[in-house]
Protein backbone atom coordinates (compact mmCIF):
# COMPACT_ATOMS: atom_id res chain seq x y z
CA UNK A 1 0.00 0.00 0.00
CA UNK A 2 1.44 3.37 -0.98
CA UNK A 3 1.13 6.69 0.84
CA UNK A 4 -1.75 7.88 -1.33
CA UNK A 5 -3.78 4.74 -0.56
CA UNK A 6 -3.11 5.15 3.16
CA UNK A 7 -4.25 8.77 3.05
CA UNK A 8 -7.37 7.81 1.08
CA UNK A 9 -8.23 5.26 3.79
CA UNK A 10 -7.70 7.88 6.51
CA UNK A 11 -9.96 10.31 4.63
CA UNK A 12 -12.66 7.64 4.30
CA UNK A 13 -12.46 6.78 8.00
CA UNK A 14 -12.57 10.46 9.01
CA UNK A 15 -15.64 11.05 6.85
CA UNK A 16 -17.37 8.04 8.37
CA UNK A 17 -16.71 9.29 11.91
CA UNK A 18 -17.92 12.79 11.00
CA UNK A 19 -21.07 11.28 9.48
CA UNK A 20 -21.66 9.23 12.64
CA UNK A 21 -21.31 12.38 14.77
CA UNK A 22 -23.71 14.25 12.49
CA UNK A 23 -26.18 11.36 12.69
CA UNK A 24 -26.02 11.52 16.47
CA UNK A 25 -26.70 15.28 16.35
CA UNK A 26 -29.75 14.65 14.14
CA UNK A 27 -30.93 11.84 16.40
CA UNK A 28 -30.49 13.94 19.55
CA UNK A 29 -32.80 16.63 18.12
CA UNK A 30 -35.61 14.11 17.71
CA UNK A 31 -38.42 14.47 20.26
CA UNK A 32 -38.74 10.71 20.69
CA UNK A 33 -35.01 10.37 21.36
CA UNK A 34 -35.24 13.14 23.95
CA UNK A 35 -38.24 11.49 25.63
CA UNK A 36 -36.94 7.93 25.63
CA UNK A 37 -33.17 8.25 25.97
CA UNK A 38 -32.43 11.62 27.53
CA UNK A 39 -35.41 11.85 29.88
CA UNK A 40 -36.58 8.31 30.60
CA UNK A 41 -33.26 6.45 30.44
CA UNK A 42 -30.52 8.91 31.41
CA UNK A 43 -32.54 10.64 34.12
CA UNK A 44 -35.50 8.61 35.34
CA UNK A 45 -34.10 5.11 34.93
CA UNK A 46 -30.71 6.17 36.33
CA UNK A 47 -32.42 7.68 39.39
CA UNK A 48 -34.61 4.58 39.84
CA UNK A 49 -31.56 2.32 39.73
CA UNK A 50 -29.68 4.42 42.27
CA UNK A 51 -32.71 4.36 44.57
CA UNK A 52 -32.97 0.57 44.13
CA UNK A 53 -29.44 0.28 45.54
CA UNK A 54 -30.79 1.40 48.93
CA UNK A 55 -33.21 -1.54 49.07
CA UNK A 56 -32.39 -4.68 51.00
CA UNK A 57 -31.53 -6.94 48.05
CA UNK A 58 -29.39 -10.03 47.68
CA UNK A 59 -25.92 -9.79 46.14
CA UNK A 60 -27.06 -11.08 42.75
CA UNK A 61 -29.77 -8.43 42.46
CA UNK A 62 -27.35 -5.71 43.57
CA UNK A 63 -24.89 -6.90 40.93
CA UNK A 64 -27.59 -6.69 38.28
CA UNK A 65 -28.44 -3.15 39.34
CA UNK A 66 -24.75 -2.19 39.25
CA UNK A 67 -24.50 -3.56 35.71
CA UNK A 68 -27.57 -1.60 34.64
CA UNK A 69 -26.15 1.60 36.14
CA UNK A 70 -22.90 0.99 34.26
CA UNK A 71 -24.96 0.52 31.09
CA UNK A 72 -26.47 3.99 31.47
CA UNK A 73 -23.00 5.46 31.88
CA UNK A 74 -21.58 3.43 29.01
CA UNK A 75 -24.21 4.71 26.58
CA UNK A 76 -23.64 8.31 27.69
CA UNK A 77 -19.88 7.81 27.27
CA UNK A 78 -20.41 6.34 23.82
CA UNK A 79 -22.41 9.37 22.70
CA UNK A 80 -19.73 11.70 24.09
CA UNK A 81 -17.01 9.71 22.29
CA UNK A 82 -18.90 9.89 18.99
CA UNK A 83 -19.08 13.68 19.25
CA UNK A 84 -15.47 14.07 20.39
CA UNK A 85 -14.05 11.78 17.70
CA UNK A 86 -16.21 13.41 15.02
CA UNK A 87 -14.86 16.80 16.02
CA UNK A 88 -11.29 15.49 16.00
CA UNK A 89 -11.80 13.87 12.61
CA UNK A 90 -13.11 17.11 11.16
CA UNK A 91 -9.69 18.69 11.75
CA UNK A 92 -7.86 15.53 10.72
CA UNK A 93 -9.85 15.42 7.47
CA UNK A 94 -8.49 18.82 6.48
CA UNK A 95 -4.96 17.61 7.22
CA UNK A 96 -5.45 14.35 5.28
CA UNK A 97 -6.92 16.14 2.28
CA UNK A 98 -4.00 18.55 2.29
CA UNK A 99 -1.57 15.62 2.44
CA UNK A 100 -3.39 13.94 -0.45
CA UNK A 101 -3.04 17.09 -2.54
CA UNK A 102 0.71 17.23 -1.76
CA UNK A 103 1.17 13.59 -2.77
CA UNK A 104 -0.75 14.11 -6.00
CA UNK A 105 1.27 17.24 -6.79
CA UNK A 106 4.52 15.32 -6.20
CA UNK A 107 3.35 12.50 -8.48
CA UNK A 108 2.56 15.03 -11.23
CA UNK A 109 6.01 16.58 -10.92
CA UNK A 110 7.65 13.15 -11.14
CA UNK A 111 5.67 12.18 -14.24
Amino acid sequence: MNNLEEVEIQIKMAKEMIALRDSYFQLSKNKHFKDVIEKAYFKEEAARLVMAKSANLDAESMGRIDNMIMGVGALANFFEMVVRRGNEMEQALEDHESTREEILAEELQEA
